[in-house]
Formats: structure tokens, C-alpha cells, sequence
């Protein structure tokens, strides 16, 4: 009888730790994206992407950078870059929205 028991707890044991280890490695892929970007843009791994940085390496985030660094520090962090390629995708899908390209 005990047999029987620990068999199921050991089975449920080890799908609750397998769950959760896939729960931590679950991050959406374009947030891993994301964070790949910037971390290339880091030059010196400080977790800040200056205007020199981001040139030659995010041209988007270059050419927007006043608007991003909300701050005014001379440097944004992921959190601002974040921010700013959420706004730009959702611009992007209102626009096409706007002009009915989606069918």
C-alpha cells in the first residue's frame, strides 16, 4: 500500500520542479529578443545603452533617442528601450489597422 503512494508523490513531485523550471525559461521569445538587442548595443555591460552605443547598432533607438531617455541621464535602460519598441510595434499595427492591411 505505501508502495503505491510514493509512486504518484515522486510522479507529482517531479512535475511540479519540471514545471517550474519551464515556468522560468517560459520569457516570450520577443522579450529575449529584446534583451539580446540591447545587451549587443552594451558595449561595456553596464545595463545602460548610450546614444554612442546604440549607433551603428540600433538605428531606431538612435535616431529616437531624445525620446527615449525619459530621464535625460545620456543613457537609457532596458526598461525605456522596452517602452519605446512597445510603442513602436503598437503604432505599427494601428497604422496597418488604419488602412485595412490585414486580411
Amino acid at each position: 500500500m505505501k508502495t503505491r503512494l510514493i509512486a504518484p508523490a515522486l510522479l507529482a513531485a517531479s512535475l511540479l520542479a519540471t514545471g517550474a523550471a519551464a515556468a522560468a525559461d517560459a520569457e516570450p521569445q520577443n522579450l529575449k529578443t529584446a534583451r539580446a538587442l540591447f545587451a549587443m548595443a552594451d558595449d561595456n555591460k553596464d545595463g545602460q545603452v548610450t546614444r554612442a552605443e546604440a549607433h551603428g547598432r540600433l538605428p531606431l533607438t538612435y535616431a529616437n533617442f531624445e525620446r527615449i531617455d525619459t530621464t535625460r541621464r545620456g543613457s537609457i535602460s532596458f526598461e525605456q528601450f522596452l517602452a519605446f519598441t512597445h510603442e513602436r510595434t503598437a503604432k505599427q499595427a494601428d497604422d496597418v489597422l488604419k488602412i485595412g492591411q490585414w486580411h
